[in-house]
């Protein structure tokens, strides 16, 4: 890809976790709507190396986690730690405007253990909350959704994992 079709996206800080996820530090601030799908692409000796999301997720509106297609450790991932990001120019000023909390609906909502509670089916826009609405078998399960609960957001494997408090599941 050529440097002048991108724009500075971030650096990498440091690693994170021991699956080869990293932590970027972005240049400009993003919000949870910000689209970041497909590749970004790293320095390496002066060369911009295209690399493919597996998955992505915000930590604050400057930092992001980003695991990396074929980066399957921490040694991996150790020798991007410094490395500057870039994204393609439409993607640096691009944000998805067509997805909106309606196309939540059919995601799996996973809990902070792994469990899967089962599949939103509905979403409830309550003044300065929202509820989703989980089908787990026959049961209906109400949650709220907001960026307190939000731990992971996987669009490719549809799945939303959140930090649901212990006994809201059994309401």
């Amino acid at each position: 890809m050529f440097r002048e079709k991108c724009r500075e996206f971030g650096i990498v800080l440091k690693t994170h976790g021991v699956k080869g996820e990293l932590l970027l530090k972005t240049v400009f601030e993003i919000s949870d709507n910000y689209n970041l799908a497909g590749a970004i692409f790293i320095e390496i000796d002066g060369l911009l190396v295209p690399f493919f999301l597996e998955e992505y997720t915000l930590s604050s509106s400057q930092t992001i986690i980003v695991k990396l297609s074929g980066i399957d450790n921490k040694n991996k991932a150790l020798h991007f730690v410094d490395c500057k990001v870039f994204v393609e120019n439409l993607k640096a000023n691009k944000v998805k405007s067509d997805f909106s909390t309606s196309n939540l609906v059919g995601f799996s909502v996973i809990d902070q253990n792994g469990t899967n509670l089962g599949k939103i089916f509905n979403i409830m826009d309550i003044p300065g909350n929202f509820l989703v609405t989980v089908m787990s078998g026959k049961k209906e399960i109400l949650l709220p959704f907001n960026e307190h609960v939000l731990i992971k957001f996987n669009r490719l494997r549809k799945q939303i994992v959140l930090n649901v408090l212990p006994g809201l599941t059994d309401l």
